[in-house]
Parts: C-alpha cells; sequence; structure tokens
C-alpha cells in the first residue's frame, strides 16, 4: 500500500526553498557591497562555463569584413550596414552585422543589441526579413532592434547567438529552427552538449557578447566610453548577465526576459538554453541583476507578457531596486512596464538610452 500520493511539484518546491542561495544580497553597503559583487561575479562566472570556455584556448578575434552595403532607410536615416566576423574562441567565429549612421559623426555611441528566438538571428535584429514570419516580428514585435538603434544615431552590433542565424547551421534537414518545444531545434541540442563539458549556452552567447566589446574598443569610429546593451526575450538574459559581469557595458536595457525565477523558468516551459545549472544555488534574477549596479539599468516589460509574467518582473525589480540603495543609487534603476505581449518595448529602451548614453 502507498503511504501517500507524490507531489513532484511539492518535492520541487521543498528542494528549491531548502537551498541555500550563497550570494543572494544581504543588505551590503559600502566596501562590503563591493565585495559582495565582486564574490558573487566570480561565482557566476563559474556557473555559466567561463573558465572551461577559457581553456579551449586565448584568440585575438581576427575580425574580418565580409559585406558593406549602404541602406536608405528615409528621413535622412540612411546608414551603412557591414557584416563582419570574429573569433570569440578557438575554432569558433562569430558573425555579425555592423550598423554605422550617416546622421552623425564618429565616434559613435554604441549599442550591442541582441536579438531573442529567432532562426534569422541577426538578420531579423538589423531588420534584414525576408519571410512573413520575420515581418511580423518586425511589424508587431519591433524586434528590429538594431535598426531602431542606428535610426537614432547609434553604431549598433547585432551578432548571431549561438544556435541561431548562420551559428544554427547543419541542423538535420526538417528540424525547427524557432518558435518550437521540439527536442530537436539547434538551440536544445547545443545546450545539452554545453552542459556535458560544464558549459552553458547562455554562458556562451555572453561571453561572445563581451569579446564583442574588445572589438569595439579597437574601432575608432566606436566610443568604447559609450557601449549600451538591451535585447528581447532570450537576448535580454545575455544582455542583463552581460552588463553583470562587464563594467564597460552602461546603460543596460533587458527586454521581455527579467522575472523572478518562480514566475518564470521554473514553472513555465521555456526553452532549454534559457537555463543556466547552478544559478538558484547564487541567487534569484534580482541578485543578478544587483551586480549592474551603480550603472544605469531599465527593466523594460510587457504588462501581458505570458512568459515572463508582470508579476515577477514586479517581484525581481523589488529586489533589484533594494541592491539599487544598498548602492547608493535607487534613482539609476527604473521599470517600464508597456501594454502588450512578448515584444520589444522601444518606448521603454531608447529614452532611457538616450537619457544614460
Amino acid at each position: 500500500m502507498v503511504d501517500h500520493q507524490f507531489d513532484y511539484g511539492e518535492w520541487t518546491g521543498h528542494v528549491s526553498e531548502s537551498t541555500t542561495q550563497v550570494c543572494t544580497y544581504g543588505g551590503e553597503t559600502g566596501i562590503t557591497f563591493t565585495a559582495w559583487q565582486k564574490t558573487f561575479r566570480d561565482e557566476l562566472r563559474e556557473v555559466l562555463g567561463f573558465p572551461v570556455i577559457r581553456d579551449n584556448g586565448a584568440t585575438d578575434l581576427d575580425p574580418r569584413r565580409r559585406e558593406t552595403r549602404d541602406v536608405e532607410a528615409g528621413a535622412g536615416q540612411n546608414y551603412e550596414r557591414q557584416t563582419w566576423s570574429v573569433e570569440t574562441e578557438r575554432g569558433f567565429r562569430v558573425p555579425f552585422h555592423l550598423l554605422l549612421p550617416s546622421s552623425a559623426d564618429p565616434p559613435y555611441p554604441v549599442v550591442l543589441a541582441l536579438h531573442g528566438h529567432a532562426e534569422s538571428g541577426k538578420d531579423l535584429a538589423a531588420g534584414v526579413v525576408e519571410s512573413d514570419a520575420d515581418r511580423r516580428r518586425v511589424s508587431e514585435e519591433r524586434r528590429d532592434i538594431a535598426r531602431q538603434a542606428v535610426e537614432r544615431g547609434f553604431a549598433a552590433l547585432a551578432p548571431d547567438m549561438r544556435a541561431f542565424g548562420e551559428l544554427a547551421r547543419g541542423r538535420e534537414e526538417g528540424e525547427e529552427g524557432s518558435g518550437s518545444t521540439d527536442g530537436g531545434r539547434a538551440c536544445t541540442r547545443w545546450q545539452k552538449t554545453a552542459q556535458l563539458v560544464g558549459r552553458s549556452l547562455v554562458g556562451e552567447r555572453v561571453w561572445d557578447a563581451l569579446r564583442l566589446v574588445e572589438f569595439v574598443e579597437r574601432r575608432p569610429e566606436l566610443d568604447d566610453d559609450r557601449i549600451a546593451v538591451t535585447g528581447h526575450s532570450g537576448g535580454g538574459m545575455v544582455a542583463l548577465f552581460s552588463a553583470a559581469l562587464d563594467e564597460r557595458l552602461s546603460p543596460a536595457a533587458p527586454c521581455a526576459s527579467v522575472c523572478s525565477f518562480d514566475h518564470s523558468i521554473v514553472p513555465i516551459d521555456h526553452c532549454l538554453c534559457n537555463y543556466v545549472p547552478g544559478v538558484r544555488r547564487l541567487g534569484e534574477i534580482g541578485d543578478v541583476a544587483g551586480l549592474v549596479a551603480p550603472r544605469p539599468l531599465c527593466v523594460v516589460a510587457g504588462d501581458d507578457d505570458p512568459i515572463f509574467p508582470e508579476a515577477g518582473t514586479r517581484r525581481a525589480f523589488d529586489r533589484i531596486r533594494e541592491i539599487y540603495r544598498g548602492a547608493g543609487a535607487e534613482e539609476q534603476c527604473s521599470l517600464f512596464v508597456g501594454e502588450g505581449g512578448h515584444r520589444f518595448y522601444g518606448a521603454g529602451v531608447w529614452p532611457f538610452v538616450e537619457r544614460n548614453l
């Protein structure tokens, strides 16, 4: 006879609640606040897999420009779209678009624009759309982030994140590229492989983003003292983790991504590549965001986002505001909630970036 009806959700809830979060913010201020951030950053690099990635071998980027095009955007907002690639780790190259405005003189302030889940990757962020699905993503979800940035006078870097765009090539014929929870999608397979060797796909994407900051530092037409980072959905998560680890990124405006684990990636079935093994042992998403302090941070969300619910975003932001208060910089963090679902909210991102960049 069975003693009781086993409830897996109840059991995992107990495991989660009883797990000691070794880096959660505990009210530190002053010197102890700085020490907390340093310890947390070191631990976060570990769970993201940075030591394993670094062991693969140092590289010198080896930038290669593949193409340059002049783009007519109308209303005097023409720009140049360059396509480059850099070697972010031994044997692995990341392609990206670099958009340069014609309406200003260099050096240009820079926006690192990180796309969300879409098989077109950097092309979607740059507004290079060919499919009906991508046209909808631009017209309804405003996911042409890099194009929006360059039309506002910023230079914009839009990389392919791993398992998307050119970096999704090699999928077997017939596999889904995006929008599916099918285990055959490229990002799911890449995540499984990464976990086996102590990496994570989020960590690899963050690593690539930070190597692109090095590219910015080498280009005289780009102002490496003014580098903002933003992104949508999975790109917003990478934007947040990147800014948490690297003080060269400021301001940061992650969109449709910052939400407490208990409200989002725990109860809701996200793509596997949103999960970082071991991160909850360190702290909650609000603690991670606290590593951006005292630099400007704007959390951007929709009030009807089904996979990053507003309640969880507000809960995370309460934590963020507490940490910024401890840093003496409460006025440097803000929350923008737009009307709508899982999309990019330029009305929250661009005024914030313009004020702070």
